[in-house]
């Protein structure tokens, strides 16, 4: 492998053992029977059937090294032998399914599937008889974590119910939802106690919207309205209504749960059109965005929102990027390109994804880091929550964000095709063309994406017509063209291209984006935050680059999994040095130590 500015990539196809056919667009778990008051103006529209390239990689090893291998009996022990021996030892088996329904709803993988029958099976036999579905012992019930467990059951058997259409499954949803509303409410018990001044037990309110979605029944719609107005009461929507939103000093700053809360928010926004429910949403992103956000696309230390660009990032406990934030921030963005179509998510997508969220993973052995550092080791299946050997919050929740990444790729936007991230993929998009008629335009995509910047999209619509082809140009990319039949257009940066023209079989669409190397600096509203005054550090494309201690020439060590490497020249004491780089999500993968952040240096215009 030589060391250059661009590299050689190496695509890997990804098929599953038995592949599902394509989805329709929309979300892949959801049987809707109440339909949405906001239509999604970017609906997902899934690959077909296969996956390439880099993100194709750590797809397999997700679904190969996770997913397949994870000790399904070992999750479901704090069910069938109550208590649990951890107070929120019940989230594993919920997370496990919703992560499993996502892949085997794109992969169509046998074994995942006959696994997550049996986990289904299994978690509905341990189900009490007034719907229960916790880990706890009848005094306990109620208390500290118990809501938390009963949420990711929800969501993991709605998920489970979404790709199957499994009436079991349902079911059981209909009564863990049941025993919620007989247990909560006004004049009963109060939801908002607990965990994070409550903010935990509150974030069932997503899985309760899609109960409602997916059953019509009143009452449900009914106890999320109730549970609106415990966040509202513990100050959750009220602070973040506010245009000048501050998520530090919102509720206890607790990230993951607050996130999760406003997921909820915006699922309840789809089904109802009540505004109030989508602007906090907004008003946190931009908030995090402008104040708190690392360069890698996470948003937390110790676990919760930072003060105002004071964003620690080397390794220590606690740490940097707690893996489910990472997860939930990208639900939130991916809720938000749906609902609103905008590129600025599209771009916070791209960033955590090829960052934050890969990095998380072994792609050598498929284990989870708690926290991910810029600078240190990655502690790869270090941490457990009682159940051994490396089954944690974050180790759970990683797989669900990995299995997210075909929905985010390309959609629909307005019944345009939409292509937000590039990578080697086939899509089919039913499209109603000018003419007023339907038209099936599948578009192939070759490229070699993020080693270089050129991507060619074979457009074969079912017949000749015309309709718009829009394309996602990065903010981060200096000049960015499209050429068709020897046309060349201009996109601008952070914006969607429009491409409008009669589409015939055979079309082809030649992208070149820079990928330039840029300088993040350190220091008080910079990109490092004010704790790095005199630090720097790399970016190349979407990628954060790293020094590993293993990679010291133009060649990997034995076993690496990658094929990216970069020789970059950076002025250093008086002279040039040669920095041996590699993407962030892949340093750190056989236990070196790595760094992110170098000391302040510019580099040289050519």
């Amino acid at each position: 492998m030589r060391s250059s500015d661009l590299g050689l990539a190496v695509l890997v196809l990804f098929l599953g053992a038995t592949a599902a056919s394509a989805s329709p667009p929309g979300d892949p778990l959801s049987r809707p029977v109440v339909p949405a008051a906001v239509h999604d103006v970017w609906v997902p529209v899934a690959p077909d059937k296969s996956f390439a390239g880099y993100l194709g990689t750590r797809m397999r090893v997700n679904l190969e090294k996770r997913l397949d291998t994870l000790n399904l009996d070992s999750i479901l022990e704090p069910y069938e032998k109550r208590p649990g021996k951890q107070d929120w030892a019940g989230e594993h088996v919920g997370k496990f399914l919703h992560a499993a329904a996502l892949v085997w709803s794109y992969t169509g993988d046998q074994r995942l599937k006959e696994r997550m029958d049996e986990a289904v099976r299994q978690l509905i036999a341990t189900q009490l008889p007034d719907g229960y579905l916790g880990t706890y012992e009848e005094k306990r019930r109620t208390t500290s974590w118990d809501v938390w467990a009963h949420k990711y059951n929800l969501l993991g058997l709605l998920a489970y119910y979404g790709v199957t259409g499994d009436e079991k499954a349902l079911q059981a949803s209909r009564r863990i939802g049941d025993y919620l509303c007989h247990t909560y409410g006004p004049g009963k018990k109060k939801i908002n106690t607990g965990p994070h001044h409550g903010m935990a037990a509150t974030s069932v309110l997503e899985p309760m919207v899609l109960l409602y979605r997916d059953t019509g029944d009143k009452k449900y719609l009914d106890f999320c309205y109730y549970i609106v107005a415990a966040q509202t009461e513990m100050g959750l929507i009220p602070s973040l209504l506010a245009e000048h939103a501050d998520v530090h000093r919102t509720v206890n700053g607790k990230a993951y749960e607050m996130l999760s809360n406003l997921v909820g928010l915006l699922e309840l926004y789809r089904l109802t059109g009540d505004e109030k429910f989508l602007r906090p949403g907004v008003h946190a992103w931009e908030d995090i965005m402008a104040r708190r956000h690392y360069i890698t696309g996470t948003a937390s230390w110790a676990e919760h929102f930072p003060d105002d660009f004071d964003l620690q990032g080397e390794d220590a406990s606690p740490g940097m990027g707690e893996g489910c934030v990472t997860v939930t921030w990208l639900q939130l963005n991916w809720q938000l390109l749906r609902l609103t179509g905008e590129a600025r998510y599209g771009d916070e997508i791209e960033r955590i994804i090829y960052n934050a969220l890969l990095a998380a993973q072994s792609p050598v052995k498929g284990n989870v880091c708690y926290f991910t550092p810029l600078s240190g080791h990655k502690p790869y299946g270090e941490v457990s929550h009682g159940i051994p050997p490396d089954v944690s919050c974050c180790a759970s929740s990683l797989p669900r964000g990995i299995g997210l990444i075909p929905y985010t790729l390309a959609g629909l936007d307005a019944g345009s095709p939409a292509i937000v991230l590039y990578n080697p993929e086939t899509m089919s998009f039913p499209v109603r063309a000018d003419d007023g008629q339907p038209v099936t335009a599948a578009i192939q995509m070759t490229t070699d994406f993020p080693e270089s910047g050129r991507a060619v999209l074979t457009v074969e619509p079912s017949r000749p017509a015309g309709f718009t082809l829009k394309l996602r140009v990065p903010s981060w990319c200096s000049r960015y063209t499209a050429s068709v039949d020897g046309q060349r257009v201009a996109g601008k940066p952070g914006q969607f291209l429009d491409l409008h023209r009669t589409w015939k079989t055979g079309d082809k669409i030649d992208v070149v984006m820079d990928m330039p190397v840029q300088v993040l600096k350190g220091g008080d509203q910079e990109p490092l935050g004010k704790r790095y005054p005199h630090k720097v550090a790399l970016q190349r494309g979407p990628q954060v680059l790293a020094q590993d201690s293993q990679v010291t020439g133009s060649s990997f060590p034995k076993g690496w999994v990658g094929t990216q490497i970069y020789g970059i020249r950076v002025p250093q004491a008086g002279k040039d040095v040669k920095l041996i780089l590699v993407p962030y999500a892949d340093a750190g993968q056989n236990g070196g130590q790595y760094q992110a952040l170098f000391d302040s240096f510019s580099l040289r215009q050519k």
